[in-house]
């Protein structure tokens, strides 16, 4: 649980500060890209791996050669799905920020002969580095790290703790991530994740929300029989049943919510993300399911999902005898919960601010059209921003994922003025 500290303002760094981070960062920017590169070239991709012991391993070398590594935990419940918890102390009395990133990443999958450079070989062309996990999220990882750099090595004096929250699985959701650690973190006032923050241009929005996931299947039943017989004798295709579910299903399910004010967002449903049915030719389908990925928003719960499913599978059957139809959520992903930070939280003022700072304007609160894990952690009580980071959610899950050089150094920067006025 997030202590409780009287003092809840932020503190202005002096324009000397500033200029002395940033001509740090500077000096710095071809460091920067090298770690990022380096964050690349390990493979962390969920699945087929699920193994994050190689990039922890090297996520702690680097904090200990940056003095960084204070007080450090490898934690998770196997060996082979460690998330790092490192933090590096403040003098005492302020407010402690935990900077939080994934290490795993999705799967190159089967667009792998569409990637146009090697997915694992950080490569820039035009001013965007193009790297699987680029932008999802492993610039962030390292610009949070060089950002406390900045501010240690500049002299900048923290009352509050710089926590680092580098964690496992978020892309196959954080069952063995932030979900196991977040009950395991004390003495942090705030998370700030940096999940990137645009989806048509860079910094788009600092997204106050994040939408819930919710996986469940549709399994159809039929007659697995000879299918030379289909015309003689009485049968059900179940592939054709449930491809009339598949078209069906977006208009006709239910799912009430009320439109989040930040920008009126509901939720989502992307049918089919997945689809299996039938055993080979010679053969009428006796079974096939597809399934779904429901994006929720703040006020929705497992439950009306669940009822608003059932309620459309009800009609279904009425409308059709010969339907043999059932669900179920995916285990795992049967409802990871949607996050919200209040907009007056003074974390949100601290990142405006830095954001106006470096960028000259500071982006709209906003949704974030994706789950993070700040689901996690605000479920323990401590307040996360779920979503302010380089680059554009567009790219990710796909080849071809880039995050502008550029972006990567502006979040330096701003990741720096933001530990520097909230742990201050």
């Amino acid at each position: 649980m997030a202590p409780s500290h009287p003092d809840h303002g932020s503190h202005t760094l002096t324009n000397d500060q500033s200029a002395a981070i940033d001509a740090f960062l500077a000096e710095r920017e071809d460091e920067l890209l090298a770690l990022v590169s380096d964050l690349i070239a390990i493979d962390s991709q969920i699945p087929p791996h699920a193994d994050e012991r190689q990039i922890v391993n090297f996520l702690v070398s680097v904090l200990e050669e940056a003095n960084l590594a204070e007080d450090v935990s490898v934690i998770g419940p196997t060996p082979e799905r460690p998330s790092l918890i490192a933090r590096v102390k403040g003098t005492g009395g302020g407010q402690s920020l935990m900077l939080n990133g994934h290490t795993d990443t999705k799967p190159v999958g089967e667009a792998a002969h569409l990637w146009r450079t090697d997915p694992h070989t950080a490569t820039v062309v035009d001013g965007n580095l193009f790297g699987l996990g680029a932008t999802d999220m492993k610039a962030a990882v390292a610009c949070m790290i060089l950002a406390a750099r900045a501010v240690r090595e500049t002299g900048v004096q923290l009352r509050g703790d710089i926590v680092f929250g580098f964690v496992a699985d978020e892309e196959a959701g954080a069952q063995l991530g932030s979900k196991f650690v977040a009950p395991l973190i004390d003495n942090v006032d705030a998370v700030l994740i940096g999940e990137p923050s645009g989806w048509e241009h860079d910094w788009q929005g600092i997204h106050l929300v994040s939408r819930g996931v919710c996986g469940f299947r549709i399994k159809v039943t039929g007659t697995q029989m000879h299918s030379s017989l289909s015309d003689r004798m009485p049968s059900v295709n179940a592939s054709l049943k449930l491809a009339d579910l598949m078209v069906r299903i977006g208009s006709e399910l239910d799912l009430p919510f009320t439109p989040h004010p930040l920008g009126g967002v509901g939720p989502t449903l992307n049918t089919g993300v997945m689809i299996a049915g039938g055993t080979f030719f010679g053969v009428v389908p006796g079974q096939a399911e597809f399934a779904c990925d429901l994006r929720t928003v703040p006020g929705q719960t497992r439950e009306q999902v669940a009822q608003g499913i059932e309620t459309w599978l009800d009609a279904c059957r009425v409308a059709d005898p010969d339907l043999q139809v059932d669900y179920a959520f995916e285990p795992g992903l049967d409802w990871i919960p949607w996050s919200e930070l209040e907009a007056g939280h003074p974390l949100v003022a601290v990142v405006t601010d830095a954001a106006s700072d470096v960028l000259g304007e500071a982006p709209p609160l906003g949704v974030f059209p994706g789950g993070t894990d700040a689901p996690w952690f605000s479920q323990q009580g401590i307040p996360t921003l779920p979503s302010f980071g380089p680059g554009t959610l567009t790219c990710a899950h796909g080849p071809n994922e880039f995050v502008s050089v550029q972006s990567i150094h502006e979040a330096a920067r701003i990741y720096a003025r933001i530990i520097a006025n909230f742990c201050s």
